[in-house]
């Protein structure tokens, strides 16, 4: 690709003194601040089982070969996730800090600093030398990544790992990707290795190529010394610089389907949006998603930040004249793919449950929206207050949605104490049942955890054999448990009786304890044991699990 020659470069104007500095500075130790407090607590939910299969490989000397099996094996979990980078990095956490849940989360922090750094060095560089302000235009890109008001399931949750990892290597993806003039060898090998390690990472990667594609196009295509639109020029250029990248795409579609039998498909169990109607159903999940992140007042927030963001658009249409025609149409692709991102999740899936759980999701496509509002940003010295403003708004969200997390990671702990606890008062002949939550607000709790809270490592000893943990959809499926014997197989036995099983207990968090909620009598019956369960939970003065 030729060198943008439509007119000469700019020199960067100065900062309006010296406060946008200090502003932004603070944003970004306000935000660590948020990040760092409360990072420690108990794992929560999908955790709770990859440090199961992990501490467990790892005791039978085999955590490598399982971790190089991830490559080349499905899961076995029943989905067709491919994301061996992910748990590689896993692995390496396991061998670092243990069952020290702090210690994966500072890793998780650590990726997620570095895209906000990523995302704020390549805002910049698109702007440097085509507008006059492009340091700030990258700052605020980068403090609008940082500031991610959904934060609590990317940073301080390890399972949302996968996204910070496929953010990273996309945002180094796009840094290996000279969008005004041709690719080197050498750019193009780093290219293919962050495109490979993004794909590894999770499979919303896959669109790539595409992006990469309409970006290089958007300014290839409108990089001509006339300004006219040129589309063999851009096609030409796009085709030159991308085919590596759209090949490597085809490798790695062909051999998901050769593990999976599906090209991109992650849950066998859910069907793909049949029509535009369940689209826009599955859609309307992302205000659940900022009602339980950022609060009663999302609304509110949300009218706010709008303000900003058409104040900032307002002063760059007003500048419009100075902007170069490439980036008129580089910004143009990245709303292209921002709403790509913001819907494709919506096309597999439903995008969120009624807590208000899936920001996750959407990580990728407020990373383009972050570049966006960079790109936005460089243009009138007024833009820089509303940039700050929409800033602050954003990790104001992010405050509600990091609280959650941490309070469950903290009442977890205790929950974990409880269970070592109360297991003193369980026979060995005995069985119990521990009903917790399935969500604290939007912070996963006990879905997907209930046996590894009460198993080692989590536990000093394997608690299984005495006791497990259900959440309230889990009545019929343990009130057959009880009946049919699979409590017998649980602790090894020719068979348990049903008379020992000793009731079903919550959790008091004022008591920090465990107290008994339903006796075992009436267990074999699903209905009455969950009306009863419901009947005397006023009572017990447990956190909700209903």
């Amino acid at each position: 690709m030729e060198q943008d020659t439509g007119r000469p470069a700019l020199k960067p104007s100065a900062f309006p003194g010296i406060f946008p500095w200090l502003a932004l500075a603070a944003i970004a130790a306000i935000g660590m601040a948020l990040q760092w407090t409360g990072i420690a607590g108990a794992f929560l939910g999908d955790d709770f089982s990859h440090l199961d299969v992990i501490s467990r490989f790892a005791g039978q000397s085999g955590l490598w070969s399982w971790t190089l099996a991830r490559f080349y094996e499905p899961l076995g979990n029943g989905t067709f996730a491919y994301r061996p980078l992910a748990f590689a990095t896993y692995a390496l956490d396991w061998l670092a800090y243990r069952d020290n849940a702090a210690g994966w989360r500072i890793t998780s922090l650590v990726l997620y600093s570095l895209n906000a750094l990523a995302a704020g060095t390549l805002a910049g560089r698109w702007l440097r030398g085509r507008s006059p302000h492009a340091v700030l235009g990258g700052m605020v890109g980068g403090s609008m990544l940082l500031a991610y008001p959904f934060a609590g399931e990317v940073s301080y949750w390890p399972a949302g790992r996968f996204d910070l990892l496929a953010c990273l290597f996309t945002l180094l993806f796009l840094l290996a990707l000279p969008l005004f003039r041709r690719s080197t060898p050498r750019q193009h090998l780093w290219r293919l290795g962050w495109l490979l390690c993004a794909l590894l990472s999770k499979e919303s990667a896959a669109p790539l190529p595409l992006v990469a594609t309409l970006l290089v196009f958007a300014c290839a295509a409108t990089g001509n010394e006339s300004g006219r639109f040129d589309f063999r020029r851009g096609m030409h250029s796009t085709m030159a610089e991308l085919w590596p990248a759209w090949l490597t795409l085809g490798a790695y579609l062909l051999w998901r389907f050769w593990l999976f039998g599906s090209v991109l498909q992650v849950y066998p169990t859910l069907a793909m949006t049949r029509d535009p109607f369940e689209l826009l159903q599955r859609l309307a999940g992302l205000a659940a998603i900022a009602r339980g992140n950022v609060g009663a007042h999302f609304v509110s927030w949300a009218c706010a930040a709008a303000l900003a963001v058409l104040a900032i658009l307002f002063l760059c249409v007003r500048a419009r004249r100075g902007i170069p025609k490439q980036l008129i149409a580089l910004m143009i692709a990245l709303l292209v793919c921002t709403m790509l991102y913001l819907v494709a999740p919506a096309l597999s899936f439903p995008v969120s449950s009624a807590d208000g759980e899936g920001a996750r999701h959407f990580y990728l496509a407020w990373a383009y929206a972050s570049l966006l509002l960079g790109m936005l940003a460089a243009w009138h010295r007024a833009q820089w207050p509303f940039g700050l403003a929409l800033v602050a708004l954003m990790l104001a969200g992010q405050s509600h949605s990091l609280s959650q997390w941490q309070a469950a990671g903290r009442q977890m702990a205790e929950v974990v104490a409880g269970v070592d606890r109360l297991a003193a008062d369980i026979r060995e002949d005995q069985y119990a049942l521990l009903l917790l939550p399935d969500h604290i607000g939007v912070a996963m709790f006990a879905r997907t955890a209930q046996d590894a809270i009460v198993m080692t490592p989590t536990q000093r000893r394997n608690y299984l054999p005495r006791m497990a943990v259900m959440v309230s959809t889990d009545f019929a499926e343990w009130s057959s448990y009880i009946t049919g014997g699979k409590i017998a197989e649980i602790k090894g036995l020719s068979g348990f009786d049903s008379a020992n099983f000793v009731g079903l207990y919550c959790w008091n968090a004022t008591r920090s304890a465990f107290v008994p909620l339903t006796s075992g009598s009436v267990a074999g019956d699903a209905t009455l044991w969950l009306a009863t369960a419901r009947k005397n939970f006023p009572h017990a003065g447990c956190i909700s699990p209903f």
